[in-house]
């Protein structure tokens, strides 16, 4: 009997580290960001203030995934953000 890696391990170990590209926590911001906005405005709060709000959401969501992820995840975000700019 042999300790390494067989087939079926490498297998099965590629698919356990492959990260979800899109899962339930994108899906709730997606759904939820938009909802939030509506709601507030039907609410009467401002357009304004409600853009406010949700940018410095956003914009503490990032803040937390470039300290979580480091520089790696850090260059990847701001390569995203560029292309959505240029709307590419």
């Amino acid at each position: 009997m042999t300790n390494g890696p067989t087939p079926a391990r490498l297998a099965e170990s590629s698919r356990a580290d492959i990260p979800a590209r899109f899962g339930a926590p994108q899906a709730f911001t997606a759904v939820s960001f938009p909802v939030l906005g509506g709601a507030l405005h039907v609410a009467g709060v401002p357009l304004e203030d409600v853009f406010l709000l949700l940018g410095g959401c956003g914009a503490l969501g990032a803040a937390a995934v470039v300290a979580v992820g480091g520089g790696r995840r850090a260059a990847s975000l701001a390569g995203a953000v560029l292309r959505a700019i240029a709307g590419k």
